[in-house]
């Protein structure tokens, strides 16, 4: 058995597994009994899932068929799928086979990242939201849930596909998602593919890309590609413009057209005016349209030349002024590949794009990133890119399985263990920040956060349906502490109420941004009293419903008690430790409770009965009444 397991194990020598589905890619010899043993592997495994039974059993199930002979039927609440019509010796032993690789593959957490699920890249149509549960209760792990009646904000885009061509109709992939956030692609369109021929352009063949996307529910973000020459129209080289030489010593990826020259120049401000006059910018699905520059990667990055101002440089200035005539009463839409005050005061936008490095732009006045005397970071939203609610953007979608390659220069490391802790704490940061826009992948290492960040994307203190606080340290340049990622939820030490922080999660890698010799995150704080501090604004002074979700380490023994003040007076509620060491969050519902303390001064305390209690994040949710 063993010796044709082994060789049934050597058929299929491709293998790529995720938590819910995996395919397989069997040699030329495969038989028409083997491919079939795809489809049923694929059935066993989401059964499995779906019934909670494990690889193990379902090995020894299998093992146990092919020794009595049985006929094999896998039975569901709602299915029934017999398989006696196919020789079973000739598949089975091959499911077999799979199922000890499928088993072999799944790894538990990493040690040095025991909160956050093990890798796994769960599929668009496999992502609901966390389920709402309105009574109080206590679950192990972290909860990401809001109540089901929670609508997207209109202005919240979660970019989770991205079409390079628009020379044919949409694929089967981008499909319309039963999710309560704004799905949305972005279309990087090729300069060529929208003028193959000079004086020629093609913004009905967009126009039509739009409108497709939009019947599958998706909102449009557009990216025009130009200056590269795999971008640019290839009757673009008759003119012989230059070459521009890339700055860095890393090797450019592409080969850029010196985009300054007078010949690129007034031909790439003629496709932007004729953008305009196609009504593309006027068209209420399109969500944004990034004006970049030109890099030695692919996407146009930056706004100007490397290392200059660019609002001293004319051409800089005259691309972002016919953008301005382009978008006329739609400003809001455009967004920069990097900052311009000159952009700013027309109304533009900026996207960054690397926030899977989560610490940087730490401080950075231009989006509200500031740091105070005792480190906390927060958010001074009254920044223009803030009040005006103009295009605010982030990129977090560096998860792929190459990124831990030689390749891609192990960016993120030489494994994919930490990744599902990075993605969590850069979709904090991205919130934290108070983005209207992410780009993701087309997947998730944690859906339930995935399904949140949506629901959280351009919102304000205003319209909110939860404010939170983060409880955490990091040290950048010169071992500046870096405390806390907050959203309208504050926590501050003041006598009698100081923290420490603790629970200490390793770097994978060094960041730039980093101190020397500090290449972690504290995820919690510790303290005998923590005292938190809500928004004046967000409940407004009166009498709210709320959720408290409280995510904490039970160490120890006693109570955590959380006090507030409600119509009724002061109110406690408690959370019981029990000394499992687990994380866990614990829910609790107040009616009516009152945020009335002005400024830093606390709204909610949190008081351990016994030792110091061990917080890592505080979430509150406004109940409709």
């Amino acid at each position: 058995m063993l010796g044709f397991l082994g060789k049934q194990a050597a058929v299929f020598h491709k293998c790529k597994f995720s938590q819910k589905t995996f395919i397989l890619s069997a040699n030329k010899h495969e038989s028409m009994h083997l491919r079939a043993t795809h489809n049923i592997v694929i059935r066993l495994f989401h059964y499995s899932l779906s019934q909670k039974i494990t690889t193990p059993w379902l090995i020894n199930h299998i093992a146990s068929i092919i020794a009595t002979d049985q006929c094999f039927t896998a039975n569901s609440p709602h299915h029934q799928h017999r398989l006696s019509m196919i020789p079973r010796h000739h598949f089975l032993q091959s499911i077999l086979a799979t199922m000890l690789l499928l088993s072999s593959s799944q790894a538990e957490p990493s040690a040095s990242w025991p909160h956050w699920p093990e890798y796994h890249k769960t599929p668009l149509s496999e992502i609901r939201p966390q389920a709402w549960q309105p009574q109080d209760h206590v679950i192990d792990g972290w909860d990401w849930s809001l109540p089901p009646n929670t609508k997207p904000a209109s202005t919240g885009l979660l970019a989770v596909y991205r079409v390079s061509s628009i020379n044919k109709p949409l694929g089967e992939e981008i499909k319309t998602l039963n999710l309560p956030v704004n799905p949305t692609l972005e279309f990087w369109v090729k300069w060529r593919d929208l003028e193959p021929v000079e004086g020629q352009y093609k913004f009905d063949l967009l126009q039509k890309r739009i409108a497709e996307a939009e019947q599958r529910g998706c909102s449009v973000v557009l990216r025009i590609l130009s200056s590269a020459t795999i971008f640019s129209p290839v009757w673009l080289e008759a003119y012989k413009i230059p070459h521009r030489s890339e700055p860095g010593k890393n090797k450019a990826k592409v080969t850029n057209y010196e985009i300054s020259h007078p010949e690129f120049h007034k031909r790439y401000l003629a496709l932007i005016n004729k953008l305009g006059e196609s009504k593309i910018p006027q068209i209420n699905a399109v969500k944004g349209a990034y004006v970049g520059y030109a890099s030695p990667s692919y996407g146009d990055e930056g706004i100007g030349p490397h290392g200059v101002n660019p609002d001293t440089v004319p051409h800089v200035i005259e691309r972002l002024d016919a953008w301005s005539r382009a978008f006329a009463g739609v400003r809001h839409k455009v967004f920069m590949g990097g900052e311009s005050q000159k952009g700013s005061k027309l109304g533009f936008g900026t996207r960054r794009g690397f926030v899977e490095m989560f610490l940087y732009h730490i401080p950075s006045p231009t989006i509200g990133q500031t740091l105070d005397k005792q480190g906390y970071l927060y958010v001074d939203d009254s920044v223009d890119v803030i009040k005006s609610k103009a295009f605010h953007g982030e990129e977090n979608e560096e998860y792929e399985e190459a990124w831990a390659t030689k390749e891609r220069g192990f960016r993120f490391g030489e494994t994919t263990d930490s990744y599902t802790y990075r993605y969590f704490v850069s979709n904090l940061r991205t919130i934290q920040m108070q983005c209207n826009h992410v780009l993701m992948n087309p997947f998730s290492l944690i859906p339930s956060q995935m399904v949140w960040v949506g629901q959280s994307l351009g919102r304000t203190v205003d319209d909110s349906p939860d404010i939170w606080c983060a409880l955490r340290e990091s040290y950048i340049h010169k071992k500046q502490p870096v405390k806390n990622f907050e959203r309208w939820l504050y926590q501050r030490d003041t006598p009698g109420f100081e923290t420490i922080p603790t629970v200490k999660i390793p770097h994978p890698i060094k960041m730039w941004m980093v101190a020397k010799d500090q290449n972690y995150d504290y995820i919690a704080r510790q303290g005998k009293k923590i005292g938190f501090a809500v928004d004046d604004r967000w409940a407004g002074g009166k009498a709210v419903n709320i959720a408290i979700k409280t995510t904490y380490f039970d160490q120890g023994s006693g109570t955590i008690d959380i006090q507030l003040q409600t119509n009724a007076g002061p109110a406690t509620r408690n959370i019981a430790l029990s000394g499992s060491g687990k994380l866990k969050t614990a829910t609790i519902f107040v009616n009516d409770a009152l945020f009335s303390e002005k400024n830093m001064d606390y709204d909610v305390t949190y008081q351990s009965s016994t030792a110091a209690a061990t917080i890592s994040f505080v979430r509150i949710i406004r109940l409709q009444k």
